[in-house]
């Protein structure tokens, strides 16, 4: 268990995986028993028995609309299908010819089939998969290039991914409540005040995250330390209904993303990105921000861009005023506009 950890491998562990806070009960519950975080019967790192994989790269579930004179391509994150678009798709088929590619493994999708045991985290296996996936379908498709529309986790990192390794393909990147990377702190500092390096943040999950915590944790401590709902839309009700979507997808699945994610670090790669990019941050409202149960939300999704203007002038950065981590559902006009811009060349 994580508490089992040498403490300062604990701290980092904490800090950086998904399940990072403890969920805060109502007092009305205080005296309940509290369910186990783990079953040392489960193991998350590979698939259940009966479950159907596909191709690695296999890109099954396309979404198409629009005739308009620019070409996007969507590409949803943490475990949603390509219809999570559907609203923004339809409202602007005349501007766009888009194409909403679900990763394999979210939504209904097969995902791929799990690493040989000792593959590390850092080897991408998934994401890099996934990223000759997108494209190759962007050139069967024959898309001209498209601005590429990265959302959330895994779907921001696999946009940057294919401008940072397929600048010919790509014209420019627009990322929608984007976590482009995760704060870990090193070992060798006690404070938390300093960052691990690329070598401690591989080790971290390797050697501990994956094996030792998210192998065993349970589905109810996962759902229970995902991302807020609320986080999600400033619209309770569909808030709710896209959380539910995220958390029907198997666990082994969502494990395996999460964990080359954290095992990443896009910040050392922003030098080379020669396509612009334009991340949408949320805005996230006040009763969001003063819960101190998702404090989170301001160090994963806004201040996690620190630095990157100054690392690449390609990057820019706007706070998309009103809106949540989904920017298209929550403010699609803004999206819009940040589409439009970046299919002109304007900055």
């Amino acid at each position: 268990m994580l508490h089992d950890l040498p403490i300062a491998a604990a701290h980092a562990a904490l800090a950086a995986a998904l399940l990072v806070l403890p969920p805060t009960a109502p007092r009305a519950r205080a005296q309940a028993p509290a369910a186990p975080l783990q079953d040392s019967t489960l193991d998350n790192l590979r698939h259940a028995a009966d479950y159907r994989t596909a191709a690695p790269g296999t890109i099954d579930d396309i979404v198409r609309v629009g005739d308009g004179p620019v070409d996007v391509v969507l590409i949803p994150g943490w475990g949603f299908s390509a219809d999570v678009f559907a609203g923004f798709m339809k409202a602007n088929a005349h501007r766009y010819r888009m194409v909403a590619l679900t990763v394999p493994g979210f939504g209904r999708t097969a995902a791929p089939p799990m690493p040989p045991t000792g593959t590390s985290y850092a080897e991408q296996t998934w994401t890099r998969a996934a990223e000759e996936g997108i494209a190759r379908t962007i050139r069967a498709e024959g898309l001209r290039h498209p601005v590429v529309v990265g959302h959330f986790l895994v779907g921001t990192q696999l946009a940057l991914r294919l401008a940072l390794d397929h600048p010919d393909l790509v014209g420019g990147v627009v990322i929608v409540g984007g976590e482009p990377v995760r704060y870990t702190p090193s070992r060798r500092d006690t404070t938390g005040r300093t960052p691990a390096t690329m070598d401690e943040r591989v080790r971290g999950v390797d050697a501990y995250l994956a094996p030792r915590w998210f192998r065993t944790v349970t589905r109810a401590t996962w759902n229970a330390r995902n991302y807020a709902a609320a986080q999600y839309s400033r619209d309770a009700a569909t808030a709710a209904a896209l959380w539910r979507r995220s958390a029907d997808v198997p666990l082994p699945v969502m494990v395996r993303y999460l964990c080359e994610y954290l095992a990443s670090d896009l910040r050392t790669e922003y030098s080379r990105l020669t396509r612009p990019v334009t991340a949408l941050l949320p805005d996230f409202n006040a009763t969001v921000l003063a819960d101190s149960t998702q404090s989170y939300a301001t160090p994963f999704f806004l201040d996690a861009w620190n630095g990157a203007t100054e690392a690449n002038p390609r990057i820019r950065l706007s706070v998309a005023r009103g809106s949540h981590l989904f920017v298209t559902i929550d403010q699609p006009d803004i999206v819009r506009d940040a589409i439009d811009r970046m299919a002109a060349g304007a900055p």
